[in-house]
Parts: structure tokens; sequence; C-alpha cells
């Protein structure tokens, strides 16, 4: 069952990336043709400040998740619905927080946009717009956490992309024909909230057993919720120090230009995670039951297995990044302009497969909790981010940047690593660091050298981008295969496939 539910996870979600992927590269497209690049600077910064505000969130959505695994584990139905009105509450507290202190926030935008050349009522409009966009999360989307847990997200995926298709084309229409930003983000607004609307109508219908229930301080105390929320705060709060710093030091820095020049890059390889890391994203229930299930090494053998399927997809996907992805720019934006050098391309590459490799790793990591474990490294990685940004943003530019970013994820990864082998395979995290250094040099090696050898194909467009991609696919499916057919864990795999092949085959026959 759960082998099943993830291939039909999969299937919705991966057809929901790809459609969406190329649905927001023609809006992008449109959106800079347009209208100011200074506006995907803007909207840079301000998703960047209100990550600072959601803080008050806690890490309380991955701490309750956890906890509901287990408790599905064993259909404790009153428990779970405890739990998920523990979430609604809390979430309703921080819902208003976060709009108080938006609210507070606001007089200070004349001191981080210091150069600011747009009307201030324009500003503050597209601030607050965007504000309402963050608040939609905690006013209506804590149902969609059933549809996670009970393995059931392909209809959340569903939703979204039905809502996504209808907003994106309404975005086009706004901005071939009114050239509007406003219109441009309400219209995203109506998709937040229609979205959530739906999905928390179908889960009461789809989940009749989980009620409203009371939730008293008793309930707050027994979940020993602010151990977890004590440790995960430090995580969070460098979490977010880690992903969000950048964009307000390069528009301090560099100016808001440059922000939405980076953004076109970090929409490429956002679009190609999404799609990649939905694999993950549709087995997440299935490993969290399966941390919870008595059968520990079957759990383990699928962990190794899966590891190794993040590093085939994520030398794949940053190969390929590295060697086409200033051939895509200048065939998606048609101009040399939006162009930044090379060296960031590489390292936002670099970034992307730490990123990839990482999430078999993560998700193991968010379903087993210990929040205190990687604590540190979490503090660790923001420290060094923001050390590594303040130093190398002048000097280096954008590369600069991406070198603190790729420091502190791999501080990141380190201390998710250290969490999965102490609490779940009870093995020392050295070996697997080892392991993670000789892939990153497989990375480089391959990545510059057919970057290298692609640059004497004399055929440049959209043909140009086709060649070296395919070109980029095949080495590093070759490269893998040589580094993984003979260990174990690669046998694992195949057995895995065998038995998702059989289960298409009988579907088939049906």
């Amino acid at each position: 069952m759960r082998i099943k539910n993830s291939i039909i996870n999969l299937i919705y979600i991966w057809g929901s990336a790809l459609l969406i992927a190329v649905l927001s590269l023609v809006t992008r497209r449109l959106f800079l043709d347009s209208l100011k690049i200074d506006y995907l600077g803007y909207d840079g910064l301000f998703t960047s400040i209100f990550s600072f505000l959601t803080l008050s969130e806690m890490g309380i959505a991955g701490i309750i998740t956890y906890h509901m695994y287990s408790e599905i584990a064993t259909d404790n139905k009153a428990q779970i619905c405890r739990l998920l009105y523990m979430y609604k509450l809390i979430y309703k507290v921080v819902g208003a927080f976060v709009l108080a202190a938006g609210i507070v926030v606001s007089f200070f935008l004349p001191v981080i946009l210091k150069d600011n050349t747009e009307k201030w009522e324009f500003i503050y409009t597209i601030y607050f717009l965007q504000l309402m966009t963050t608040l939609c999360t905690y006013f209506f989307a804590y149902r969609r956490i059933l549809f996670v847990t009970y393995q059931k997200i392909y209809f959340c995926t569903m939703v979204d992309t039905i809502m996504t298709i209808i907003s994106t084309c309404c975005k086009m229409v706004v901005l071939v024909v009114g050239k509007s930003y406003i219109a441009y983000l309400v219209v995203g607004i109506l998709n937040n909230v229609i979205s959530n609307l739906i999905i928390a109508w179908r889960s009461k219908k789809s989940f009749p057993d989980i009620v409203k229930t009371k939730v008293t301080k008793e309930d707050f105390k027994k979940l020993n919720l602010w151990y977890d929320v004590k440790n995960m705060m430090a995580t969070k709060i460098a979490g977010t120090i880690y992903g969000s710093s950048d964009s307000i030091i390069i528009t301090a820095v560099l100016g808001v230009g440059v922000v939405g020049l980076v953004n076109n890059y970090q929409m490429i390889s956002s679009k190609i995670q999404e799609f990649i890391l939905s694999i993950f994203q549709a087995l997440q229930a299935g490993i969290g039951n399966m941390v919870y299930d008595k059968d520990a090494k079957k759990g383990i053998s699928f962990f190794y297995a899966l590891d190794l399927v993040g590093f085939y997809l994520g030398l794949t996907a940053a190969v390929g990044m590295v060697v086409v992805g200033q051939d895509f720019i200048l065939v998606w934006l048609k101009n040399r302009d939006f162009h930044l050098p090379f060296l960031f391309l590489f390292l936002l590459s670099l970034n992307v497969f730490v990123s990839i490799c990482n999430n078999p790793m993560n998700y193991f990591r968010n379903t087993l909790g210990h929040f205190e474990s990687d604590r540190n490294y979490m503090i660790a990685a923001a420290v060094v981010n923001v050390a590594f940004t303040l130093l190398l943003a002048k000097p280096m530019g954008v590369a600069g940047v991406m070198v603190g970013t790729v420091a502190g994820h791999l501080l990141i990864f380190m201390g998710r690593t250290v969490v999965v082998y102490k609490h779940y395979t009870k093995k020392s995290p050295v070996e697997y660091y080892i392991r993670f250094a000789l892939r990153l040099g497989i990375f480089s090696c391959i990545s510059l050298g057919t970057a290298f050898l692609s640059g004497f194909i004399g055929v440049g467009g959209v043909a140009g981008v086709l060649i070296k991609g395919i070109i980029s696919v095949l080495v590093s499916g070759v490269v893998f295969l040589i580094y993984s057919f003979k260990r174990e864990e690669f046998q694992v795999l195949l057995s895995y496939g065998r038995t998702v092949a059989l289960m298409v085959i009988r579907k088939g026959k049906d």
C-alpha cells in the first residue's frame, strides 16, 4: 500500500511540477517584457523579510507532523484530532503576530530601500499584498497536514495545479494587457485563498473521523511541546537567517536590480529542484510510517537506496545546470544583460547538488525528531553564511554570496547526517562524510569537464541547449553507473524498481 500510494502521489506531483514549470517560465518572460526587473528584486526582498517574521511559527508544523506520524501508525484518532486543532490554534496566534510584526516592519522600509526610485505608495501597496499572501498560510492551510500524513498529498497537488494553471493564465493576461504588478500580486493571493479553502472543504469529507475537539493547556503539556520548540527554535532562527539573509544583503550591497537577476537563475534552480524533489515528497508519509515500523532493518536499507537515488538525481540536475545554464538564460530571456558570471552559476549548481543529495536525509531527519541534535550545526551554518556573504559580496559580487550559501548548506547537511546516523542507522556519520566528499569531487570534475568540452559545440539556440543537455545527462548516467553498480544499495534499488514495474504492469492489465 505504501508503494502504491507513493506512485499515485508521484504521478500527480510530477505532472504538476512539469506543467507549472513551463507556465512559470513563460510568465517570467512576459513579466520581464512588461515590467521592470527591479520588481523581481522587490519580490525577493519582501519574501526574505516575511521569512524572518514567520520565525514566530517556531517550527511547530514540523513538530506536530512528526507526532502525527506516530499516532497514525497506531490509529489513535482522538490524539490525531487533538494534534490537528492544536496546530490550528497555534497557527491563528502566529498569523496574528505576523500581521502585527509586518505592520511594524513597514515603517523601516525607507531604511532598507535607501536608493528606491519608485513612489512609496506603490512600494507599500506591494509590500502589504505580499504580506497577505504570507498570512494565507496561517489562516487557511492547516488542514493540508492530514493529506500529507495520510499519504494522500496527490489531492492537494491536483487542486494546486488546477488553480495555478488558472491563476498563471490570469497573470499572463494581466501582464500583457494591463502591465500591472499590483493586479499580478492580487491574482496570486486569490489563488492561495481559493486553493486552501477547497482543500479544507475536501479534508472534512475525506477524514470524517477527524472532528473538531477541545484543546486544553494539559494537552500541550502532555505533548511536551515546549521541549521540542526550545530546540527547534534555534534551528528555525538559524535556518531563516541562512535562507533569507542573502536577498537583504544583496539589496544593501549590490542593489535591488541584482536581486532580480539572481532571481532568474534561482527560478530555474528551484523549478528543477521542485520537479526532482517531488519524488521524495511523494514518499514523505511512507518514510514517516517506515521509521516507526517494527522492521527497522528494512527502513535502513530503503534509506541507503534512496540516498543513492538522491546522488544520481543531484548529479544529473546540477551538471546539466552548469553545462546549459548560460545558454538557457539567453534562449529564454533573449538578453545577454541578464547573464551573471559563470562562477556564480557553478556555485548555484553546486548548491543544487547538495540540496538534492541531502533531501532523502532531510526527510528521515524530520521524521525522527531530536531537534537538539543538529541545532548547533544550524547556528553555525547561519553564522558562516552571513559572514562569508558580508566579506565576499563586494570583492566577488553575487559569486561571493553563493560561497557563503554553499558553505552554510554543507554544515546543515552535516547536522542532518548526525541525527539520522545517531538515532536511526546507529552508525558513525564519518563514513557518510567521506562518501559525500567523493561525490562532491565527482560532481566538480564532471560538471567543469563537460562544460569545457561542450563549449566546442558550434550550435546555439534551442538546438544547442538540447544537444548539451543530452550530453550532460548521458555523462552523468555513465559516471553514476560506474560509481554505484557494485554497491549493495544499488541492488536494493533495482529490487524496488522491479516491484514498482510489476505493479504498473498489473495495473495496465486490469
